[in-house]
């Protein structure tokens, strides 16, 4: 008698450990893709704050209706983000911690208009840092490489985060040469918020 008893309490358990409480490793999730294209045309480059829950720092965006040749081509148009002439660029939690998925990017020559200047090879470093204490948590480097005389406009490449960034965010920082003489710029920002 004592064996189907002791079955019974084994299959309850399995049982009850399906339907267990989600713990924080499963906590909603809300996948976003910042496209940027339903913000107001801006044929020169206007301020951006906010946008899909996060905040901007030292970024702006820009409406680019036709890329010269050799210039750099949004990934999704007509809008993009634009790296501030000054500043270090910065995407941070507004009240949802966020993982960054993959962003495209590209640099181009800076002008005043910094949208559709000739594109220039760049090295992008990209570090997050813990929604929970701030500390530094993962840190990845990515090119942009235009060949040497194009004849169309180049594409926007993708920098895909490693799983070292797949963790609840507070920060996510921006980092590259010559921020004085190139742009940056960035199209289809594809993160993770959780709750």
């Amino acid at each position: 008698m004592k064996a189907p008893l002791l079955q019974i309490f084994c299959t309850l358990g399995a049982i009850s450990s399906v339907f267990a409480a989600p713990t924080a490793s499963t906590a909603s999730t809300t996948n976003v893709t910042a496209d940027y294209d339903n913000l107001p045309n801006a044929l020169v480059v206007q301020p951006i704050t906010d946008y899909k829950n996060l905040n901007y720092a030292s970024w702006t965006y820009a409406t680019v209706q036709a890329v010269q040749i050799g210039g750099v081509a949004s990934k999704s148009p007509p809008n993009r983000i634009v790296s501030a002439a000054s500043g270090n660029p910065t995407f941070s939690k507004q009240d949802r911690p966020f993982a960054p998925q993959v962003i495209f990017f590209g640099c181009a020559v800076r002008d005043a208009q910094a949208v559709a200047t000739l594109a220039v090879s760049c090295s992008v470093t990209f570090t997050g840092y813990a929604a929970s204490n701030g500390a530094k948590v993962a840190s990845a480097s990515f090119r942009f490489d235009p060949p040497a005389k194009p004849l169309t406009p180049v594409s926007m490449v993708p920098a895909v985060f490693p799983s070292a960034f797949q963790q609840k965010l507070g920060k996510l920082t921006v980092a590259y040469e010559n921020q004085a003489l190139v742009t940056l710029l960035a199209d289809s920002f594809n993160y993770t918020l959780f709750s």
